[in-house]
């Protein structure tokens, strides 16, 4: 019984950083709202999901951390589909600034966006 505090502390330690990964990145809620456009998509979901996006780069900025692998891509696909394009492709230089190997998989998503169009 004397080890209940220690635990509960540390509970609390280890549960704050709960939501970066071991890579030093800010994920947020993003699989579950992922999930919920997979499984009910629409206009809703969607928006869930592009607003925990935004919450994402505002977080990782705040905890001075990378913002995560296609977050800013995936946020220009948001915005090219408004017909955003000069939003779009910041998001895009964004993307490619921060991870510029992923310069062929945002060429052939955009590739394959405009052609779904």
């Amino acid at each position: 019984m004397k080890k209940l505090p220690f635990y509960v502390l540390m509970l609390f330690i280890f549960s704050g950083c709960a939501t970066v990964s071991q890579s030093n990145l800010y994920w947020g809620d993003y699989s579950h709202t992922l999930y919920n456009v997979k499984k009910n998509p629409g206009e809703a979901s969607n928006a869930e999901h592009e607003k925990e996006l935004h919450h994402i780069v505002e977080k990782s900025k705040s905890m001075n951390l990378r913002v995560p692998p296609g977050i800013y891509a995936e946020l220009g696909m948001y915005a090219k589909e408004r017909g955003e394009n000069s939003a779009a492709n910041n998001y895009f230089a964004l993307e490619l600034a921060t991870y510029p190997e992923g310069e062929a998989l945002i060429k052939r998503a955009l590739k394959n966006k405009s052609s779904d169009s």
